[in-house]
């Protein structure tokens, strides 16, 4: 069913992410208007009731704002919640009609993820999962350059993220990341670039994975305390000394807001993820592909498809295609690939554009489909 201009929508979790997508409806209130929030943290919801007004319906959880949804006006769902909870979100939001978007990783298990694309089977709405690198221009123009032929046989995907090690310390070692329980870091953190080698693939289908890393860098360490303190004989050398960060609030994710204790030693926190992971897949045509997860050093993200006849190397910013016989080299860089305002370098913004012009029109998105999205997680948790 197509929806009017502006479309209306609730925003079950209310996080920094959140918050910057939602400033989509600040910016473009006759597109967007976000009419109800559901957060758990008071702070969060007094922050939308500050950004969105008194006429926005503001609850304590998800399941008190479906209990009320009779009550709003409401054209669709944004689940941007933890993902543990996005299938228990999702589901009575597609079984009401309504589209959706649902922050990746679509969920944390096949599972609850399956659970979704069931209930989207029977409610087929405009679906969204933000594999935000989809939208942008680079990535574009790399899957336009593997789906002309001119690469020839893809043969191998090489795709690397390498998350800044202050960002590594403050989430996933201090933070409310360190325990598997709660998330795993590939399927956290990387979702986004296993769904871009997925893409690329053009719908072949991984046949096998086979994974291997570890945390052999930050491992427990018995000669050190497990407070970071002046008493620690590491004090004065130690790179993620954080005594500093005792007890105050320490943001160590601005997509979430969410907080760690600053002061836990790196070493004896008892944080559970790794701290290196890499991931070989075969797929189903016997095109191979590997992605590493790093944790140490500055964030980059290249990207490098090998084919028979050319190799396509690219980065969130730039393109460089080679091809082998004859000899050439085409490079595209600021000015052919433009990075648009807006978070993940205007790609969200893309994002919701394509969702609420599918919304307003019925047809699907152009986005990664509940599927795909399902088949990243299956490779991160394989």
């Amino acid at each position: 069913m197509k929806k009017d201009l502006p479309v209306k929508i609730a925003i079950l979790g209310f996080g920094g992410r959140a918050g910057g997508m939602a400033e989509y409806a600040l910016q473009h209130p006759d597109q967007l208007r976000v009419v109800s929030v559901a957060d758990p943290q008071p702070g969060q919801r007094q922050w939308a009731k500050e950004r969105f007004g008194p006429e926005c319906r503001i609850f304590e959880s998800g399941e008190d704002f479906y209990r009320h949804i009779h009550e709003l006006d409401v054209d669709g769902v944004w689940v941007i919640s933890q993902e543990r909870t996005h299938a228990q979100l999702a589901v009575p939001a597609l079984e009401r009609g309504l589209p959706l978007i649902v922050e990746k990783p679509l969920a944390t298990s096949l599972r609850d993820a399956y659970q979704i694309c069931d209930a989207y089977d029977r409610n087929p709405v405009p679906l969204t999962v933000p594999h935000s690198m989809r939208y942008l221009a680079s990535y574009r123009k790399v899957k336009e350059i593997a789906e002309s032929g001119v690469l020839g046989r893809l043969l191998h995907i090489h795709a690397v993220e390498q998350i800044d090690h202050q960002h590594t310390v403050g989430y996933y070692r201090r933070g409310p990341g360190m325990y598997r329980s709660n998330t795993v870091f590939l399927l956290a953190k990387c979702s986004h670039d296993i769904d871009i080698i997925n893409w690329m693939m053009g719908g072949v289908r991984a046949r096998s994975v086979a994974c291997f890393g570890g945390a052999d860098y930050f491992k427990p360490r018995p000669d050190l305390p497990e407070i970071c303190s002046q008493a620690c004989p590491q004090a004065s050398t130690c790179p993620f000394f954080g005594a500093h960060f005792a007890s105050k609030p320490y943001v160590v994710d601005k997509d979430t807001m969410a907080v760690g204790q600053g002061d836990l030693c790196v070493w004896n926190s008892g944080a559970e993820q790794v701290d290196h992971q890499t991931v070989i897949i075969q797929y189903e045509d016997g095109t191979t592909a590997d992605f590493t997860l790093k944790c140490f050093g500055d964030n980059r993200r290249p990207l490098q498809i090998t084919g028979s006849l050319g190799t396509v190397y690219a980065t969130p910013e730039t393109v460089e295609l080679v091809i082998y016989h004859p000899s050439r080299v085409e490079k595209f860089g600021p000015e052919q690939l433009p990075v648009q305002p807006g978070t993940h370098g205007g790609a969200d913004f893309a994002l919701i554009r394509d969702w609420i012009e599918a919304v307003t029109t019925g047809r699907q998105t152009s986005s990664a489909t509940v599927h795909e999205s399902a088949e990243a997680v299956a490779v991160c948790i394989a």
